[in-house]
């Protein structure tokens, strides 16, 4: 062979050529005679090796070849072309004379196609050489075919399943996607032996379904493998009379994706409890079955008290395991039968919700009186108290929590909702951490504290809020030290309304911000003015929120305002509670450092009435304490108040701070806390709060032309 001459330098076939193999030219002529006849073309070779390169040349489209030849015989050619893959489907029919079975199989086992008998039949030469052509294009077309489907079958994701009607797995092509799908081992293996007994009826269901109605059918079922469970999309359909076609896809992904867009739909992200929307439809469920049962729900509001000052104070990350922390608890308080069930529930049992923030909601069922819903009530609000602790730090959170039953106090959704809210807003007014169930009288308080909060809103623009001016006297000399600035509110229907009703409120509804940097505004405003006016002005005290401290940069507000108006910042004096100052101490002690440094007084207002550390106290840059009025209202009957004073001052004494004494309203308590050498006093005893017109004229007025009249003379 030539070596130049390889098979794999094939590249085409000709559909019309015939190549004659055959060691006696004379039949090779008369066959080339014949073929060419019937419209072929012809190539002859006298041996073996010719054919070969012939063969390699020339692609013919069938090979006549003789089978006793010299050198190379048909036998040994024909097995050399198919051992090539060009040749390997080439049709080869042997010319022979011989007969015998040997013969025969020998010639089938080295890749002969037919047999072309001697002596030839001229007349049927070219019929069967055509056949022969047909037969093979059809082979070639089906090959090809073949393997067109066995590509889209492995490129498709589907595992497919031959399936006879009494459940024997005729045949099984894995997909792509089927690494989870376990493969049928052994012959004749039928569906119920193949996966589990639940899912194995499933599909014989659908499969006599499908051969006795001829429609397809679909379903899911879930396998476990590996520990883990997956999930399948099932198709079945008409085949070949009793067969059916399984078509089978995995869908995990798709299913856990499902999953997640429902949970995100459906649960807060935070505790994984059910969010308002899954909670109103379980709610409208409760009701429904309560309305066919004739029993009771109750709708349970719970709100944390104060819980912004977390976040404020120990940040969002604290806040987050607190409400976590919360929904715990919430969940090991309901009962049995009102119990929180996680999202890999059935949704029905859904009993508790988290509404958002720190807002949480819970239904109680099948309730017979309104007692029921009290324990349960009772029992959260007590468990909520037990602190929480993280990373070092300790919090104790109380709630408010408000109840409405149906069907007595709303037959609907909205109105049971509404109405457990204005219940919760009726615990939070009587003092936090309690139970308060719905009465008809508290919507209409709840309109007033609506109308309350709106009208607070508008106060702020349109300049119906205003400056009282209590004085401070100095015990030594009688004069006045400084002014505390208190807000009022000056309502235009409703009059004067007590900074009692509207500064709590101001905190909850999240005005109080804007309400502290406004009377920081305004009280620069009126010092300005007092310098302006008489040369020198008294100082002036202003109360900082917690709120205010903790969610803007005080210090710079502070100051900002302070320079704006070219005051000293000596001017001002920021009282603060115990409850700011002992949260985040660290935070804390910076920020007092910076206005200490800058020139603003510092003072710790109510003192006595929260939980100071004396270790902590001595770390804040503070300037004066203010002794809480509780402690001087019964000072000279009351002697657990009387030491109670006097510890304070001789503490205050002795790390050099200023000692005011808050509520002082008769000369009794004057003369008391002046023998404790209490520094400085305000009170009604000396002045009750003063618009600025009538402050200038008691007291600053006659300062301007004389010195400093002695307030304590004629008190």
């Amino acid at each position: 062979m030539d070596p130049e001459l390889t098979m794999q330098t094939m590249v085409g076939q000709r559909d019309d050529l015939i190549l004659v193999v055959d060691d006696d030219p004379t039949l090779r002529m008369l066959v080339r005679a014949t073929l060419e006849k019937s419209g072929f073309q012809v190539e002859e070779a006298g041996d073996g090796e010719e054919a070969l390169r012939k063969f390699i040349k020339h692609h013919p489209a069938v090979i006549l070849m003789d089978v006793e030849m010299p050198k190379l015989n048909g036998y040994e050619t024909c097995k050399r072309i198919r051992a090539d893959a060009v040749g390997a489907h080439v049709p080869i029919l042997m010319v022979t004379g011989l007969e015998d079975i040997e013969s025969v199989n020998r010639a089938y086992s080295v890749g002969a196609t037919d047999f072309l008998p001697k002596p030839i039949n001229w007349s049927l030469i070219s019929h069967r050489v055509r056949y022969v052509l047909r037969a093979s294009r059809t082979y070639q077309e089906l090959r090809t075919s073949e393997a067109k489907n066995n590509a889209l079958l492995n490129a498709m994701p589907d595992t497919l399943f031959v399936i006879r009607r009494d459940g024997t797995i005729m045949n099984f092509m894995a997909g792509s996607d089927a690494a989870t799908m376990p493969e049928p081992r052994g012959d004749q293996l039928t569906i119920g032996e193949y996966l589990p007994r639940s899912v194995a009826t499933d599909w014989m269901t659908m499969i006599r379904a499908v051969i006795n109605d001829s429609r397809p059918q679909k379903s899911e079922f879930v396998l476990e493998h590996d520990e883990q469970q997956f999930h399948y999309e099932l198709q079945i359909v008409p085949y070949l009379n009793d067969l059916t076609l399984a078509i089978v896809r995995e869908i995990t992904a798709r299913k856990r994706a499902e999953e997640e867009v429902h949970k995100l739909a459906y649960f807060d992200t935070l505790t994984g409890l059910p969010n308002r929307q899954l909670f109103l439809q379980q709610l409208s469920t409760a009701i429904d079955r309560a309305k066919a049962h004739e029993t009771k729900v109750a709708a349970l509001y719970v709100d944390l008290d104060n819980f912004k000052r977390i976040n404020d104070t120990l940040g969002h990350n604290f806040g987050d395991v607190v409400l976590q922390t919360i929904a715990t608890r919430l969940d090991g308080c309901i009962r049995n039968d009102d119990c929180v069930i996680r999202p890999e529930a059935d949704e029905s049992d859904f009993r508790l919700a988290r509404l958002g923030g720190d807002e949480f909601v819970a239904i109680l069922q099948d309730l017979e009186s309104t007692d029921d819903a009290v324990a349960v009530a009772e029992r959260i609000r007590a468990e909520l108290t037990r602190p929480v602790e993280h990373l070092g730090h300790e919090f104790v959170v109380t709630s408010s929590i408000g109840v409405s039953m149906y069907p007595d106090d709303g037959e609907d959704i909205d109105s049971l909702l509404k109405n457990a809210d204005v219940a919760m807003y009726q615990a939070k007014s009587a003092g936090r951490n309690s139970v308060r169930f719905y009465s008809g009288t508290m919507s209409l308080r709840s309109l007033e504290r609506l109308e309350l909060e709106n009208g607070l809103r508008y106060a702020l623009q349109r300049d119906e809020l205003e400056l009282h001016y209590q004085p401070q006297i100095d015990l030594t000399t009688g004069c006045i030290t400084g002014v505390e600035a208190l807000l009022r509110w000056h309502h235009p229907e409703r009059g004067n309304i007590p900074p009692g009703n509207f500064i709590p409120l101001a905190e909850e509804c999240g005005l109080i911000t804007p309400l502290g940097e406004w009377v920081l505004a305004a009280a620069c405003r009126q010092a300005r003015a007092w310098q302006d006016k008489y040369g020198r002005y008294p100082n002036i005290a202003i109360n900082i929120s917690s709120q205010q401290f903790f969610q803007s940069d005080v210090a710079e507000v502070v100051l900002k305002a302070i320079f704006e108006k070219n005051l000293e910042p000596s001017t001002l004096q920021l009282e603060l509670t115990e409850t700011i100052l002992m949260q985040d101490v660290k935070e804390t002690v910076k920020t007092l450092k910076r206005l200490k440094n800058a020139g603003v007084s510092l003072a710790m207002d109510d003192f006595g009435t929260g939980y100071s550390s004396l270790s902590y106290l001595k770390r804040l840059p503070l300037d004066t304490l203010k002794i809480d009025r509780s402690f001087v209202s019964d000072l000279e009957k009351n002697s657990d108040d009387a030491a109670i004073c006097a510890a304070i001052i001789a503490m205050a004494h002795k790390l050099d701070l200023r000692v005011v004494a808050e509520g002082v309203e008769t000369q009794e308590q004057l003369d008391y806390l002046r023998g404790l050498q209490c520094d400085e006093i305000q009170g009604f005893f000396i002045s009750r709060p003063l618009p600025v017109a009538e402050l200038e004229t008691r007291f600053l007025d006659r300062a301007a032309t004389a010195p400093v009249p002695n307030v304590l003379d004629e008190a």
